[in-house]
């Protein structure tokens, strides 16, 4: 009976508990077509750190906008737990970001103006545009993340980072999943 309740409780442990086992080369299980986008190649470190904190930083704010401004409770739901995931992401991002064989200095945590103007027009958002508008900005910005992560991931030189880059890949994907899953059909575009 314990070796029964014992397994039962493994197997309700979360994935991110297992990151350290994602192959970053192999993680995600979407294509190119799937997400719209193509993986990022020969990204530095630094570089990558830059793009993946300024998307990690947009969702935070965004989420917590969303989490608060949103009609429909689906949609609060759904940025709750992006929240949640890009906090954990930018926690594990900053923590790789020194190690015995260099250092990459820590990003700003002002959003570059492209993620900036996004944001100024979801807070400026009537109620009643605002989910969807989050829903549609979230899809671009996961985009995009994917693209960072999953071309480090596939070719990064710095073993730290591209497991960071492994292990955001699926996380992504399954934001990107349910959030396409929550926009009406004549938003989701593909």
């Amino acid at each position: 009976m314990k070796i029964v309740i014992s397994a039962a409780l493994l197997s309700l442990v979360s994935v991110p508990a297992f990151a350290q086992a994602v192959t970053p080369s192999t993680s995600g299980t979407m294509t190119s077509a799937d997400v719209g986008v193509e993986p990022i190649a020969s990204q530095s470190g630094p570089n990558y750190v830059l793009a993946a904190s300024d998307a990690n930083l947009y969702k935070i704010k965004a989420a917590q906008l969303a989490a608060t401004r949103a009609q429909r409770d689906d949609v609060k739901s759904y940025a709750k737990r992006v929240l949640a995931e890009a906090q954990s992401s930018q926690k594990a991002l900053m923590a790789a970001l020194k190690n015995d064989q260099r250092t990459i200095k820590a990003p700003s945590s002002t959003l570059s103006a492209d993620r900036a103007a996004l944001l100024k027009l979801l807070q400026k958002a009537p109620k009643s545009a605002f989910d969807n508008l989050y829903l549609t900005q979230s899809a671009q910005v996961q985009q995009a993340a994917w693209a960072i992560h999953k071309g480090y991931a596939q070719d990064g030189t710095d073993p730290a980072l591209q497991q960071i880059a492994g292990t955001a890949v699926p996380v992504l994907e399954n934001e990107l999943t349910t959030g396409k899953s929550l926009t009406p059909s004549g938003l989701a575009g593909r």
